[in-house]
């Protein structure tokens, strides 16, 4: 299918200096919403193996809270041997450990679904790969010993709702994911401090897994026996277990939390309704995929999902971040679809008809395509 056109206002040379972004220059979101406050990177942009941070899409909740990092503590209670209340310098005290990850929410691309589903009317650009840098969860939680019956870990951040009507947002991820080597509390972006629209002092990194659980401005850790109560867990970000037709809604006791990531990619360049000249014309995006997989092959189209071909990929093979890819392709004059589709180390591949509906409108990994008109 291709990608979605956006239907919402763009702010050309927005600068967010005041924000966090240190943006001296301005750049280019789509803006969904300004409380709270909700910015899409235009998919051009996708054509480094990092998102600068003043280039990455925002995703908030509620009001971005300004932190006092010198008063500012990290607290760890619930089933633990001791509970702990940490300062950032506490915290980079301890082994400073590095990775880079996709961070991407899980209704990226729901403004593709049909029927219309409520909620960000996300195109493609809620998505960004980052690196991020700070401390294991392991190594905080091994501080505070975990007590018998510990199976679940609630992330709660300083943000809290205008009206006391709107659930506060929180998460909770099962332990053995906690426990990865690879989970941190970050307190550093693209070798920069976390910028305070991307959760400064420090934001959880679940790497392989949907945006919901990367909480920002974490100031509470609770290990529980069971799942946060709280309305985004019970309720909210969760996926049928069997998805069935369009429109049709599913009772919350057919869905379960939504985990990793789906396999999928976007092309940058081209840019869609661009015009071209006839002869060689360089295709690129980046492709990516969830858990701990990675990117096997990516494949281009140019005549509307007929036929495909390999892309060259680029970058680094690893997990959790995207590969970039490029094609060159000798285009003769005309009208032409040009699309992209992603393969994992595992086998999954994006699917060539519209991924399953779901009333959240989550994990969109439908085949993006561009139109370009190629010409004198």
């Amino acid at each position: 299918m291709m990608g979605p056109k956006f239907d919402r206002r763009r702010f050309l040379g927005l600068t967010l200096a005041a924000g966090g972004l240190a943006n001296t220059k301005g750049a280019d979101f789509y803006l969904h919403s300004s409380r709270p406050l909700d910015l899409e990177t235009p998919v051009e942009a996708f054509r480094t193996d990092l998102t600068p941070n003043e280039a990455f899409f925002v995703r908030s909740h509620h009001d971005e809270p300004t932190v006092d990092a010198r008063a500012w503590r990290l607290r760890v209670e619930g089933l633990v041997g001791h509970k702990l209340s940490l300062s950032l310098a506490d915290l980079k005290k301890l082994p400073r450990h590095e990775l880079t990850a996709v961070l991407q929410c899980a209704g990226n691309g729901r403004g593709a679904f049909r029927p219309g589903v409520p909620g960000v009317a996300w195109q493609v650009g809620g998505v960004g790969n980052a690196r991020w840098a700070g401390v294991r969860l392991a190594d905080v939680l091994a501080r505070a010993g975990l007590k018998p019956g510990a199976a679940h870990v609630g992330l709660h951040g300083v943000d809290a709702p205008v009206l006391p009507t709107t659930p506060k947002f929180a998460r909770s991820i099962p332990l053995p994911k906690a426990l990865h080597p690879d989970t941190l509390l970050a307190y550093e972006m693209n070798g920069a401090p976390l910028p305070r629209l991307h959760g400064f002092p420090l934001r959880v990194v679940v790497p392989g897994w949907v945006g919901d659980d990367w909480i920002k401005w974490l100031e509470r850790i609770e290990v529980r026996a069971d799942e946060d109560p709280g309305f985004f867990v019970q309720k909210g970000y969760r996926y049928p277990v069997h998805p069935g037709p369009p429109g049709e809604p599913v009772p919350v006791e057919a869905t379960a939390p939504m985990t990793e990531l789906v396999v999928k990619s976007l092309i940058a360049a081209p840019a869609h309704h661009q015009r071209l000249k006839p002869g060689p014309i360089t295709v690129e995006g980046v492709a990516w995929t969830g858990g701990d997989a990675r990117i096997a092959q990516v494949e281009i189209s140019v005549d509307g999902n007929v036929s495909w071909r390999p892309a060259e990929l680029l970058g680094e093979d690893r997990p959790y971040g995207w590969r970039r890819f490029r094609a060159v392709w000798s285009a003769p004059a005309g009208h032409h679809v040009v699309s992209a589709r992603a393969t994992d180390t595992r086998g999954a591949a994006q699917p060539l008809q519209d991924p399953p509906w779901n009333p959240g409108g989550y994990l969109w990994n439908g085949i993006h395509g561009v139109v370009v008109e190629v010409g004198p």
